[in-house]
Order: C-alpha cells, then sequence, then structure tokens
C-alpha cells in the first residue's frame, strides 16, 4: 500500500447537503475499497486559476490516502460520474 494525496475540487454553488452527501458516498467507495483516509483537510471556497462551467471558484478538499494504486481506476470511474466533483487528482507521496 502507497500514500496518495487526493486533491477534488467540487461545484461551489451546491448546498452543504449536497456537498457532504458526495463526500459521504466517496468515504463509502474509500471503505469499501479498503482506503484508509490518513488526513481530510477542506480548504473551502477558493479562486481557481481558469474556469470551470462558468465559474472561477471552486470548493476544494485534500485526502491523505493509503491505498493500493489498482484502486485508482475505479475511483476514478465513480468520481467521473458524480456531477458535483468538477475535478479529481492522485498524486504519489514518496515517503
Amino acid at each position: 500500500m502507497a500514500k496518495y494525496e487526493l486533491m477534488l475540487i467540487l461545484n461551489p454553488s451546491i448546498s452543504e447537503e449536497e456537498r457532504n452527501n458526495s463526500l459521504n458516498n466517496l468515504k463509502k467507495s474509500f471503505e469499501e475499497a479498503s482506503v484508509k483516509i490518513e488526513k481530510e483537510d477542506i480548504w473551502w471556497d477558493k479562486k481557481m486559476a481558469y474556469k470551470i462551467n462558468s465559474s472561477d471558484k471552486g470548493f476544494y478538499v485534500l485526502f491523505n490516502l493509503e491505498l493500493d494504486w489498482k484502486v485508482i481506476i475505479n475511483l476514478t470511474k465513480l468520481m467521473n460520474l458524480d456531477l458535483n466533483i468538477w475535478r479529481h487528482m492522485f498524486v504519489k507521496i514518496d515517503v
């Protein structure tokens, strides 16, 4: 198992309930795939370098995870299906 950071940019105009539902669904997927969440850091609304869906702001969430690299493929598919998640990126952390 390796350590990764997962950065998410969510739609900032959705309600807090919708945002929590998206994050909770993602966390359930983590649990089902035996992904260990080491840290969750919510950065709230931040100005983006470029517009996504006509918005110059995004709701940022950073996860520090421990997982097997093969799980990333399935998690990416799930995040692509959630319209509230605009962008995501996994980055391997060398320890």
